[in-house]
C-alpha cells in the first residue's frame, strides 16, 4: 500500500512540475535575444498542415545545434543552461559545448578539426600565383599557446602540424608569419595576449602581429607609446556566452588608438549596394551593448575600407581575413594610405578583380587558426 502511495506521489510532483513548466512556457513573454548568450533566439514556427506532415514543424520547436523554438524560450533557460555546464564540470567533463573550463578565468575554445588547412593552403597557393608576393598570418590558437591553463584533459590543438605543413608546402612567393615565438615572449611576463571570456586576441596580441609584420617587411612600424589606450571593463564575449560558464569574471577590453592620425581616418563599410561612411575606426555604442568587440570596426562585414591621409606610405593594403582582424586593422592603417578588408564570408565577387579596381600593392590574409582549419570561404577567391 505505501508503496502504491509512493508512486502516486512521485507521478502526482512529476504532473505538478510539467504542468507548471508548461503554463510558464506559456504565460513567460518571449524574448528575440539572449544577453548571456549573445544571439538571437528561435521564432515561433509557422503552423501549417504542411510543415507538421513533413516534420518541418518538429524540428523548428526541437531545433538541433543552433536552437529550437522551445529550447530557445523554456523557463529559466539561462539558469539551466549554466546548472548543466557546471554540473557537467563536477562530474568530470572538462568541456560545455565545445569549451573548456581552464585556469586563471580562462574559457579556451576546444581544438577545431584540420580537416581544411590543407585544401585551404592550396586554394591561397593558387590565388598567389598570379602576384609578386602574398603575407599568410595565421593566429596561434589559444589552447596552444594557454596550454599551461587547460585541464589535464583535453584534446591535442593541430596548431605544430598546421604551421609545419604550411613552411613545407605553402607556394615560395609566400611569406608566413609565425606569431607563436612572439606570443610566448608575452606569456613568460604573464601579459594578456588572448581574452579570457572571448575567442579573440587582445589589442595586445593585434600589435604584436602588426610589430612582426612591419619587422618582416622591413617597415617602420609604430611604438607602443604613440597610443592612447582606453580601457572598458565587464567584457563577456563568446567563449562566455557560448560555454555555459556563467560564473567566470569579465574581461576588461582595450582601445589603441593614435590621437595623432585620428583627424585624418575615413572608413567606409560596404554591404551590396549600401555604402555608409564614418570618421573613425572605432565604433563606441557598442560598448554599451552585451556584445563589446564590434567596437573595431562595426564588426562583420563584407567589405571595409580604412583611408588615413597621414600613413606612412601611399600604398594599398588588402587583408583577406575573418573577426580577428578586426582591432588589428586599424594597426596596419598606421603604415597604408588605404586598408581594404574582404570577409569571404559575405564577399562573393571575385577578389582578384577588387585587386586591379582598388589599385593594391600588398596581399595578406589573416585568419585564426580554427577558421582556416574549418573555413570553406577561400573558394570565392576567384
Amino acid at each position: 500500500m505505501k508503496s502504491k502511495k509512493s508512486q502516486i506521489a512521485i507521478i502526482s510532483i512529476f504532473l505538478a512540475f510539467t504542468v507548471a513548466f508548461l503554463a510558464l512556457f506559456i504565460a513567460i513573454p518571449k524574448a528575440d535575444y539572449s544577453s548571456s548568450e549573445k544571439r538571437y533566439l528561435a521564432k515561433a514556427p509557422e503552423l501549417s498542415f504542411e510543415s507538421f506532415f513533413e516534420g518541418k514543424l518538429t524540428a523548428s520547436l526541437e531545433g538541433g545545434e543552433s536552437g529550437g523554438y522551445i529550447p530557445d524560450h523554456f523557463p529559466f533557460r539561462t539558469f539551466f543552461v549554466g546548472v548543466n555546464a557546471y554540473w557537467n564540470l563536477l562530474t568530470g567533463s572538462t568541456a560545455s559545448n565545445g569549451y573548456y573550463y581552464g585556469d586563471d578565468g580562462y574559457i579556451i575554445t576546444m581544438p577545431a578539426d584540420a580537416n581544411r588547412a590543407d585544401k585551404n593552403l592550396e586554394l591561397i597557393n593558387r590565388f598567389s600565383a598570379s602576384f609578386d608576393e602574398v603575407g599568410l598570418m595565421v593566429v596561434p590558437s589559444a589552447g596552444y599557446m594557454l596550454y599551461s591553463k587547460l585541464p589535464k584533459v583535453h584534446a591535442d590543438y593541430p596548431d605544430e602540424q598546421v604551421y609545419e605543413h604550411i613552411s613545407k608546402d605553402k607556394a615560395e612567393n609566400i611569406r608566413f608569419y609565425n606569431l607563436c615565438e612572439d606570443f610566448g615572449d608575452h606569456m613568460v611576463s604573464d601579459e594578456q595576449v588572448y581574452y579570457k571570456t572571448d575567442h579573440h586576441w587582445t589589442s595586445l596580441g593585434a600589435y604584436t602581429a602588426y610589430g612582426r609584420f612591419c619587422e618582416d617587411k622591413g617597415l617602420e612600424y609604430t611604438p607602443k607609446e604613440k597610443f592612447t589606450v582606453s580601457t572598458h571593463e565587464d567584457f563577456y564575449g563568446t567563449t562566455y556566452s557560448s560555454s555555459g560558464y556563467f560564473l567566470r569574471e569579465p574581461d576588461i577590453l582595450e582601445i589603441w588608438e593614435n590621437k595623432e592620425i585620428s583627424d585624418s581616418i575615413t572608413v567606409t563599410i560596404t554591404e551590396g549596394a549600401q555604402t555608409k561612411t564614418f570618421d573613425s575606426m572605432y565604433f563606441e555604442e557598442h560598448l554599451t551593448e552585451d556584445d563589446m568587440y564590434p567596437v573595431f570596426l562595426d564588426g562583420n562585414h563584407a567589405l571595409v575600407t580604412i583611408e588615413n591621409s597621414k600613413a606612412k606610405s601611399d600604398e594599398t593594403l588588402l587583408l583577406i581575413k575573418d573577426s580577428f582582424a578586426h582591432c588589428a586593422a586599424p594597426f596596419f592603417a598606421e603604415n597604408y594610405a588605404k586598408v581594404v578588408m574582404v570577409d569571404l564570408r559575405y564577399y562573393k565577387l571575385p577578389v582578384t578583380e577588387l585587386v586591379h579596381s582598388e589599385g593594391v600593392d600588398e596581399i595578406l590574409f589573416l585568419y585564426g587558426m580554427n577558421n582556416f582549419c574549418t573555413d570553406t570561404n577561400l573558394a570565392y577567391l576567384g
